[in-house]
C-alpha cells in the first residue's frame, strides 16, 4: 500500500486540469468520466476522485461573473512554487537530474508533483516503508492539498453532501420524516489527517455497509468512497424504477 502523502501526489495531479479552469469561471469544464475500477488493484485515490466526481455538482466551484478568480490564480502559483521546491529538494537528495524550474507562463505543477512522487516511491521501494523524505514531505503535501481542495470547493470539514443517504433516508430529530441531508464530510484527526463522510442521521446501516464508526455515527473514510458512491447510486436507481 502507498503512502498518503504519495496518495495526494496522486490526487493534485489528477485535479491540476480542474485547478486551472478553475481561474476562468465562465469557461468550460473538462467533461466528468466515471473512471474504471478493478475490483482490488486500484489506489486508494481513485475511490476519493469517484465519490468527488459523482457528487460533482453539488460540491462544485461556485460560478462567478468575474472574468479571472484572483484567489485561484495565486493558489495556482503558490502549488506551483510549492511543487518546484518539493521536486528540487527530492532531486538533490536522491542524486537524480534535477527538472528545470517552469518559465514565465509555464503553469503546470504536474511534471514537478510526478518527480517527487517518484523520489518518494522509490525511497519506500529501497526501505521497504516510508523513510525520513516522506516524513519531511508529508505536512509539506498536505498544505498544498489543503489550499488546492479550498479553491476547488470540495472537501472540508462540516461540508454537506447533497445526496440523501440510502440508509436512513435523510431521518433526523428535528425531521423523523427524512429527506433531509445527513452526510457531512470531516477531517478526522490523525497523521495525517484522514477525510472522511460521516452521516448525523438517525443512521444504523447493517454493519457490512458501514467503513467504520465515528462518535457512535457511521463513517465511512476516503478508501471506502467508490463502494459508497456505488450504493448511493443502486438506491437512487430503485427508488426510480420503483417510482
Amino acid at each position: 500500500m502507498s503512502h498518503p502523502t504519495i496518495e495526494t501526489l496522486d490526487w493534485l495531479i489528477e485535479y491540476w486540469p480542474d485547478l486551472l479552469d478553475a481561474r476562468l469561471p465562465m469557461a468550460t469544464r473538462r467533461p466528468w468520466q466515471t473512471p474504471t475500477l478493478d475490483a482490488e488493484g486500484k489506489e486508494l485515490l481513485d475511490a476519493a476522485a469517484y465519490l468527488d466526481r459523482y457528487f460533482r455538482n453539488p460540491l462544485g466551484v461556485r460560478e462567478s461573473p468575474a472574468p479571472l478568480d484572483v484567489n485561484v490564480l495565486q493558489t495556482v502559483l503558490d502549488v506551483l512554487v510549492h511543487a518546484d521546491d518539493l521536486a528540487a529538494e527530492l532531486g538533490e537528495w536522491s542524486v537524480r537530474p534535477l527538472l528545470a524550474s517552469p518559465g514565465m507562463g509555464e503553469l503546470d505543477a504536474r511534471p514537478y508533483l510526478a518527480y517527487a512522487r517518484a523520489r518518494l516511491a522509490e525511497e519506500q521501494e529501497d526501505l521497504g516503508e516510508p523513510g525520513p523524505w516522506s516524513e519531511w514531505a508529508e505536512p509539506i503535501v498536505h498544505r498544498v492539498y489543503e489550499s488546492v481542495a479550498r479553491a476547488l470547493a470540495m472537501l472540508y470539514t462540516g461540508q454537506t453532501v447533497r445526496v440523501i443517504c440510502p440508509w436512513c433516508l435523510g431521518r433526523t430529530a428535528e425531521n423523523p420524516i427524512g429527506g433531509e441531508y445527513t452526510w457531512r464530510i470531516h477531517e478526522l484527526p490523525g497523521r495525517p489527517p484522514q477525510i472522511a463522510i460521516i452521516c448525523h442521521g438517525q443512521c444504523e446501516p447493517p454493519q457490512r455497509e458501514v467503513g467504520t464508526w465515528w462518535g457512535g455515527k457511521p463513517c465511512w473514510p476516503l478508501w471506502d468512497w467508490e463502494r459508497l458512491a456505488k450504493r448511493v447510486r443502486d438506491h437512487e436507481t430503485h427508488e426510480t424504477i420503483g417510482a
